[in-house]
């Protein structure tokens, strides 16, 4: 019982100190955003806001044409000494307008009544002074800081003005005119309404643009992000080092061979070599080769080779294809200029054009596939017939040659900007903390390294790796002062310059890539899954914590004040943004068909496309939809960092203190997402 309350009270003091600290943080949080309830308290600043917020609820929406018209009478300044008063002037019959000022006498600084007749309604009205030299003074009606007053709905108006102080004036007889603005003609948009107008269908397809371009990339990361999916695939470690030392040879080749072949397609296709029709006729043929249906057995050696060889040729057909279709867009891109038929052409021509500059990175990279495909399947069979001391020796010469390349490629990434040199010692801790285990295994191959063991293993040994990286690569010094690492050349490899500092990333990354491969052997399986899956996720997290506001500065700053820069930014951020959510999609779908699929014998793409893509297509649309929803409404932030659309206008109107136009844009944005909004919904209910 004494046990019970003793925990009881424990439980309470734990409870009220946590209380504390709660409070404690909050009131630091409080302290540290500034706020200060006496600031909003000033007249001055509640009289600002109320006229900002005035505007901004007054949106110039409607405008309408006017007609000034101006009517006077006198009015005589000092009454005369004997007493009398000047008569008013008689009043028209006719339904004129016309104003009476009473008395028709008066001092400087005196105050006199002006009433007007017969006026059109409800439209504004102002009063001049004008004195006997004809300069017009404004004068405001009592009780009134503005300028102008309304007229009431029967037509008249009753206003106390004030006889201005005007020397050597005594005697003489002034002006009191009063202008009023008569509508004429119909209420129609205002300019401002048609600008915004135009800048939001300029905003709607700036986020429609960006959303179509990110879906393709999105949904093929998404399956890299999967865990669901990326965590069963595993690799031989030998196949795998294979394919990645032979990626730079692939991409050397592909960017020579395909890419020459892919400009010559161009060429072709837009005509500048042989007739642009030839085009059909090489799609035509390509198309009939790729699709034909072959046999290929692994167990034959020859029928590998024919297999690698249908490969190269698959490749060759489809850059050749690319770079027709390229070709073609960049011919019927010149055909026409305007209209409905200029609009298609300007697009199929940029198609062309952007086909025309990835042409070479599409062939490098088609190269490289090509080649780490080949060297996977010719090397399948002599892997695992190998035994195992060989097995080792060869997986520390592979390891060897695959970790210089890849410390090698993130040590020249590291070189272009300060923190980028971060990037080789975080790979450098991820390939050493499997050296540790790996050692401990070897040598105590009956009590291997198991559970949270193991992982302390693989904790040290990239720590230290971490460690010993940054220090020989001195990423400090790029990390405290900015400065890049420098461009000593250590060694020449032809026409290619090996830097000291990639040449002493490429030696860690050889031994830490050799001990580590050695220990492992080639038989051992790579978890290659998973290293996709956290490789992908990273790059979209990070994608995601950068702001399309900083995208679309850095984009403005590389194409231009416009919504191409806008464009650029939000698909950037859309693409991180979309994966992410198609990915959690695809982790959360029903496993049963993919289970009843891989039964029946089919391989990792037939289950991806007939038990994953069906049940993820419908989240998917409705994803989409809502992107489009969020990208409309950060088009108008970037806006403000010169990224077109109706942010950028609305960020000139409320820098020119033009609050009723700001409100026209305010009033469209609030109109066109509510609309879309309830149209995402709509159709998200339908696909769902």
């Amino acid at each position: 019982m004494i046990k019970t309350d003793s925990r009881s009270i424990l439980r309470r003091i734990v409870i009220l100190i946590g209380v504390l600290i709660g409070f404690v943080i909050i009131a630091y949080g409080w302290t540290v955003t500034q706020i200060n309830l006496d600031r909003p308290q000033e007249p001055v600043r509640q009289q600002n806001v109320t006229n900002a917020l005035r505007e901004l609820l007054s949106p110039n929406v409607f405008t309408q044409d006017y007609e000034i018209r101006s009517n006077s009478t006198s009015i005589l300044l000092d009454c005369p000494a004997d007493g009398t008063v000047p008569e008013a002037p008689a009043t028209p019959d006719d339904g004129t307008p016309y104003i009476v000022v009473t008395p028709t006498c008066a001092s400087s600084g005196d105050t006199v009544t002006v009433s007007g007749y017969n006026f059109y309604p409800e439209t504004l009205a102002r009063l001049n002074w004008i004195g006997s030299d004809g300069e017009r003074r404004i004068r405001q009606v009592a009780g009134s800081r503005d300028n102008n007053f309304v007229i009431r709905d029967d037509g008249t108006f009753v206003a106390e003005i004030e006889v201005p102080r005007i020397r050597g004036s005594s005697g003489e007889t002034h002006t009191i005119e009063i202008q009023d603005a008569t509508p004429v003609g119909a209420v129609r948009f205002s300019d401002t309404t048609a600008l915004v107008m135009e800048k939001m269908v300029e905003t709607i397809f700036l986020a429609l643009i960006a959303t179509m371009i990110s879906i393709l990339p999105s949904a093929i990361l998404s399956f890299f992000a999967a865990h669901n999916l990326m965590r069963p695939v595993r690799m031989p470690l030998g196949s795998l080092l294979i394919a990645f030392a032979l990626l730079p040879i692939g991409w050397w080749l592909g960017t020579l061979v395909l890419g020459a072949i892919g400009t010559f397609a161009i060429g072709v296709g837009s005509g500048q070599l042989f007739n642009g029709s030839a085009s059909t006729l090489f799609i035509a043929l390509g198309a009939v080769v790729a699709t034909r249906r072959r046999s290929i057995q692994p167990e034959s050696f020859g029928l590998r080779i024919r297999g690698v060889l249908m490969t190269a040729l698959i490749a060759v057909i489809v850059v050749a294809a690319l770079g027709l279709l390229g070709g073609v867009g960049i011919l019927i891109g010149t055909l026409w200029r305007d209209g409905l038929p200029g609009y298609i052409s300007t697009f199929v021509g940029s198609l062309g054009e952007l086909i025309q500059l990835l042409i070479l990175p599409i062939s490098g990279i088609t190269g490289a596939f090509v080649f780490a495909t080949a060297g996977i399947s010719l090397t399948r069979p002599a892997l695992k017939a190998i035994d195992m001391p060989i097995g080792h020796i060869l997986g520390a010469v592979l390891g060897v040659i695959c970790g210089a390349l890849l410390l090698a490629f993130s040590a020249t990434i590291g070189m272009q900007a300060a923190w980028l040199g971060l990037l080789t010692p975080i790979i450098a801790a991820a390939m050493g903390g499997a050296v540790l285990p790996g050692i401990y295994n070897r040598l105590l191959p009956s009590r291997p390294a198991k559970g949270s063991f193991k992982t302390l293993l693989r904790l040290i040994g990239a720590v230290a790796l971490f460690t010993i990286t940054f220090s020989v690569l001195k990423v400090e010094r790029a990390i405290v002062i900015g400065a890049l690492p420098p461009t000593n050349a250590a060694f020449a490899i032809g026409e290619m310059v090996i830097y000291e500092y990639v040449f002493k990333a490429m030696t860690i990354g050889a031994i830490v890539g050799g001990i580590s491969a050695g220990f492992a052997g080639t038989r051992a399986q790579f978890p290659v899954g998973e290293v996709m899956y956290n490789t992908t996720r990273t790059i979209l997290n990070a994608l995601r914590s950068i702001e399309p506001l900083i995208m679309g500065l850095v984009f403005v700053i590389w194409v231009g004040i416009g919504p191409f820069a806008g464009v650029l930014a939000l698909t950037l951020h859309s693409i991180a943004s979309l994966g992410k959510l198609y990915s959690e999609q695809i982790e959360n779908i029903d496993n049963g068909p993919i289970e009843a699929l891989l039964s029946t014998g089919a391989n990792r793409l037939q289950t991806i496309m007939y038990a994953v893509v069906p049940q993820v297509i419908p989240p998917y649309i409705a994803f989409t939809m809502y992107r489009w929803d969020i990208n409309v409404r950060m088009s108008t932030i970037i806006g403000f960092v010169g990224g077109g659309g109706v942010g950028f206008l609305l960020q000139q109107q409320i820098n020119l203190l033009r609050y009723r136009e700001a409100g026209v844009a305010v009033l469209a944005i609030a109109i066109v997402v509510s609309i879309l909004d309830y149209a995402s919904a709509s159709i998200r209910e339908r696909v769902t």
